[in-house]
């Protein structure tokens, strides 16, 4: 009977060696990848907790009958108990072993699987336009939205060949510049009857009639300007400057006229330029009132330099309006040739 306390202390010995190289399996495997990847190592195993407590007094619980029960076999079984506890002991640590192997491995694998989703989530939100604008500094956006607002921009050389659309070209050749500076000043001029006839029926058939103006032997151009509404007698009288035995009854009605460049445009500049419909002399030339061949009109215009005090863009809406109108009159035919009888070329 005196040997059986040191049998008992051999039959524990094991068991509880199995048992911290198992807690400290569990803590080394299993927890340092929770709390590397998840750090949710709390509530990952909160529910498992209850179930390792009641496992260990089972086991304690066990160890005390088996010890009770070998003190009264005695001795002789003494062995036998030995071998049968310790394997059982082994089992028991070998299955608890596959257990937390498993538990940890599943964990592992959630882990794993989480940390996919995760990375997933990532690449679409990087991907996605919201994300590349969030990603933009504040005044990017504030940019892109401003240049929305505003519409798109066009240089001076895009505004004048949407002016060009169906356009007829005039010179206007005036006595004096008195007469050129008012004209400048109230958006108005006035042409003798056989010219207004001339500019009205040019202003009914065509998109945009433009005026390029000249005063006699002054050696250059002074402006461009666009017809905006046909000849009215019905209005305010405008006081030009005439020519001495001249009367104000010669004169026709009054023009509206919008500028696109009150600037000037030497002769020297457009000696390359010459006017098919006026015998082929130079564009310089010409009486008042002769129209101009379009692509002759329009090298022309682009020599003017643009004039920082004029707005083009609600000439431009006019000019759209007028064509609107004009296909509504004439049905979306188009009159080809000049007025006056030249074909054009």
């Amino acid at each position: 009977m005196s040997e059986e306390p040191s049998c008992d202390t051999e039959r524990v010995d094991p068991a509880d060696d199995n048992e911290a190289k198992d807690d400290s399996f569990k803590e080394e495997d299993g927890g340092n990848i929770l709390d590397d990847i998840l750090n949710t190592r709390e509530e990952k195993f909160e529910d498992e907790e209850p179930s390792k407590k009641e496992e260990e007094s089972m086991q304690i619980e066990d160890k005390d009958q088996i010890n009770q029960e070998k003190t009264t076999l005695g001795s002789d079984f003494s062995d036998s108990s030995e071998s049968e506890e310790e394997g059982g002991k082994d089992s028991k640590s070998d299955s608890e072993l596959s257990v937390s192997k498993e538990d940890v491995g599943s964990d592992s694998d959630e882990s794993e699987d989480n940390k996919a989703e995760l990375k997933m989530k990532a690449e679409k939100q990087s991907s996605s336009p919201e994300a590349e604008v969030d990603n933009k500094p504040a005044g990017e956006g504030s940019e892109s939205l401003e240049k929305k607002k505003k519409g798109k921009s066009y240089d001076y050389a895009t505004k004048l060949n949407y002016l060009f659309r169906d356009a007829r070209f005039f010179l206007v050749k005036s006595n004096n510049s008195e007469n050129v500076s008012l004209a400048k000043a109230k958006g108005v001029w006035s042409t003798p009857p056989q010219n207004e006839a001339k500019f009205n029926q040019a202003y009914a058939e065509s998109r945009n009639v433009l005026l390029i103006y000249s005063v006699k032997e002054s050696g250059k151009f002074c402006g461009l300007a666009r017809l905006s509404t046909e000849s009215r007698r019905d209005g305010t009288g405008v006081s030009w400057v005439l020519p001495p035995g001249l009367s104000a009854k010669a004169l026709g009605g009054v023009f509206k006229i919008d500028w696109i460049c009150r600037g000037d445009l030497s002769f020297q500049k457009v000696q390359h330029l010459y006017n098919p419909w006026n015998e082929g002399k130079p564009v310089k030339i010409g009486r008042d009132g002769q129209e101009i061949q379009p692509r002759v009109g329009e090298e022309l215009c682009r020599l003017f330099t643009e004039d920082p005090s004029v707005d083009i863009t609600p000439i431009l809406r006019k000019s759209k309006e007028a064509a609107r109108s004009e296909q509504r009159a004439k049905g979306g035919v188009l009159r080809s040739g000049p007025i006056g009888g030249h074909s054009r070329g």
